[in-house]
């Protein structure tokens, strides 16, 4: 029997602490609120491990690409509590035992992927926590992507066969269908004209956007004069949406720091025992592994320009339905 390959649940920090910011309100200026907020957003996806060991990557101030690029997210505000929120969240983290990482002028998808990279080399195997879509372009054989939209009940778990069906392309193409579709969230226009699945065809049909660029002539007139048209902005954002390179990650020694009681004690210690206690019961009381939804249909495109397939659905009920006066808002958030 083959030895079991260490897994890692890497976590992007800039994404779980903006949800845990805005969903806390008032309460993220508490001392050590965010911190329990993020655990237990840890403790909700466990079942999908178990993991060796966690860690978490945060974006730096200083950023690469907005700095070689000025359009870059500029259509972004922040709250202004969100920064000194952050800082206080990367230092409780540490306190608590979970490893952090950040390295100037990097983003946290850099450092996940960079984590991506070395678990490969390690033979190892990694989760990515993150809400951020461009981490699909990550997902293979060792590497999935676990993908949280309006809750964390309702998850996407990102790996070959799901983002096959889903966008009807090979993982290590989704950098460029986000090239061609644009990225709004980012301030990134695409081709006019063309979206998701339109994209998708082009790329199942011409490799990636060399390839396409290369058959221009060959294209629908209507198709051929809007590539030609956005090909600057194409190529600007193949350049913004892949990871940097040269980044490292050491992964092994977030698997020999992991001391799961230590975590739970020293947030005990910290007030917030809810989250402790979540995080515990999560690791030792493991509930029954998730069982893969069946595919969406590939002729289900999106309709709203979305990469989720589905229909879209009024009124979805987003709270869980078994609530009391004693739960929390907190509760309400994170229970699966």
């Amino acid at each position: 029997m083959s030895e079991r390959r260490p897994t890692v649940l890497a976590v992007d920090g800039n994404s779980l602490g903006h949800r845990a910011f805005h969903s806390l309100g008032d309460a993220a200026g508490g001392d050590h609120t965010m911190v329990g907020a993020v655990v237990s957003m840890f403790a909700s996806v466990w079942r999908h491990g178990p993991y060796d060991g966690v860690l978490v990557a945060f974006d730096h101030p200083v950023n690469r690409r907005r700095d070689d690029w000025p359009e870059y997210k500029a259509n972004r505000s922040a709250d202004p509590g969100i920064a000194p929120a952050l800082d206080r969240l990367r230092d409780d983290l540490e306190a608590v035992g979970i490893p952090v990482v950040h390295e100037h002028g990097a983003e946290a998808d850099d450092l996940l992927a960079a984590t991506a990279d070395e678990v490969g080399t390690l033979g190892w195997r990694v989760d990515l926590l993150s809400s951020d879509r461009d981490l699909i372009a990550l997902v293979d054989g060792h590497v999935r992507l676990l993908r949280p939209r309006q809750t964390f009940a309702d998850l996407v778990v990102e790996d070959p066969d799901r983002v096959r069906v889903d966008h009807g392309i090979e993982p290590r193409q989704y950098h460029d269908l986000a090239a061609l579709r644009g990225d709004t969230s980012d301030g990134l226009g695409g081709v006019v004209g063309i979206g998701p699945a339109i994209a998708a065809r082009l790329l199942r049909e011409h490799g990636d956007v060399e390839g396409l660029y290369a058959a221009l002539t060959d294209l629908p007139p209507r198709i051929e004069s809007a590539l030609r048209a956005a090909r600057p902005d194409v190529e600007r954002n193949l350049l913004l949406m892949a990871p940097l390179p040269h980044l490292q990650v050491d992964v092994r020694p977030c698997v020999d720091v992991w001391d799961p009681a230590r975590v739970r004690d020293r947030l005990d210690g910290l007030g917030e025992a809810t989250a402790a206690r979540r995080l515990w019961r999560a690791i030792t009381e493991p509930l029954p592994p998730v069982a893969p939804p069946p595919p969406a249909p590939p002729w289900e495109q999106p309709r709203d320009g979305s990469d989720d397939p589905r229909p879209a659905r009024k009124n979805r009920e987003l709270v869980p339905r078994h609530t009391s006066s004693a739960t929390t808002a907190q509760d309400a958030l994170f229970e699966a």
